[in-house]
């Protein structure tokens, strides 16, 4: 029988095959289905048998398209058309590197455009030939990078239960937020939204010296292995098992990374939509004017939803739908 996480994860690759092809939409599309599938209380087996493809159709995010496509896995033991025509265009290979710690579809879309990149094999040779780090925006400490942690994969592939992270998760922003040079300190991403499994942690820190958090965060007890250090951003593998991923913005770009690092994803991008209909630029680092550039103060979450017309929508209740509507500060 075809579980819901099998059907998620092949959702998640057809996805990721989307946006390396450089099609718009689908890939968020596709991504935000298959949440809702890993989300489902349900058995999509038994709920396909009871209520056919309308019963599908019901979850959150699943459109006639992609609820086809997961009426074909359903009847062929996991299979899907979809994404053996897509390999047919690209490489398996490409998903592959995508399991590789740093290595996101933006990157791994670069490398197969413009260096043919479609295997594990061809990127560690390219990169000891020293051709990664002549692409613009790569560089030796990216080369170096990828090239230490091709024997890991992402710990997304190996989700744990919230139960389990959170302790982990409370633990280390207790232990940051004692540092002086943090002024404030939350976990972010699906852990935040109450999602039932995690697959990494994410975690925010507002300071004016990012040197000597990134310092101390790197050098905890429990890091086993630094896969990426950086002045804004590094990850670590905690006591081998969980990798932990560090953000740091100032001050005044705080409430507009909470915002951003939250997600979902697909909360993220109809939100920027609202934000550009109302002459504002909106990203991690802030809220900007789009005709002067002037950065709007946005300290906390609740300013970033007030500016843009809502109250302050729960982080489990944002999941690129009717959230707009409900918390619309014109229905009070």
């Amino acid at each position: 029988m075809v579980t819901n996480k099998q059907v998620a994860e092949k959702l998640y690759q057809i996805a990721n095959l989307l946006e390396i092809m450089d099609v718009r939409w689908e890939p968020l599309a596709y991504r935000r289905a298959a949440r809702s599938i890993e989300d489902e209380s349900q058995d999509l087996t038994q709920l396909y048998k009871q209520g056919g493809i309308k019963a599908i159709m019901e979850i959150d995010g699943v459109g006639k398209g992609i609820s086809g496509n997961i009426e074909y896995m359903l009847k062929h033991k996991g299979k899907s058309d979809k994404f053996k025509s897509l390999t047919k265009e690209i490489s398996k290979g490409v998903l592959d590197i995508l399991q590789i710690p740093g290595m996101g579809p933006k990157k791994v879309k670069r490398l197969y455009q413009e260096l043919g990149i479609n295997s594990i094999a061809k990127l560690k040779s390219s990169a000891k030939k020293g051709k990664i780090q002549a692409l613009e925006g790569f560089g030796k400490r990216t080369e170096t990078e990828i090239l230490s942690n091709l024997t890991r994969k992402k710990k997304s592939q190996n989700r744990i239960p919230r139960s389990d992270a959170l302790p982990i998760a409370k633990k280390v922003v207790s232990r940051l937020k004692k540092l002086k040079e943090v002024q404030k300190v939350n976990y972010m991403g699906s852990l935040r939204r109450k999602k039932p499994t995690i697959g990494d942690i994410d975690i925010l820190i507002s300071s004016t010296k990012p040197n000597q958090v990134m310092n101390f965060f790197t050098k905890m007890p429990e890091a086993v292995r630094t896969l990426v250090k950086g002045e804004t951003k590094s990850s670590i593998l905690f006591d081998g098992v969980l990798q932990i991923d560090l953000r740091v913005v100032p001050p005044e770009s705080y409430g507009a990374a909470a915002q951003y690092f939250t997600g979902s994803i697909e909360h993220n991008v109809m939100l920027r939509k609202v934000a550009i209909k109302k002459g504002f630029k909106l990203s991690e680092w802030g809220v900007f004017n789009r005709k002067t550039n002037e950065q709007i103060p946005t300290k906390t979450e609740k300013s970033v939803y007030n500016l843009l017309g809502f109250k302050l929508i729960p982080p489990e209740k944002r999941i690129g739908g009717k959230e707009f509507t409900t918390y619309s500060l014109k229905k009070n």
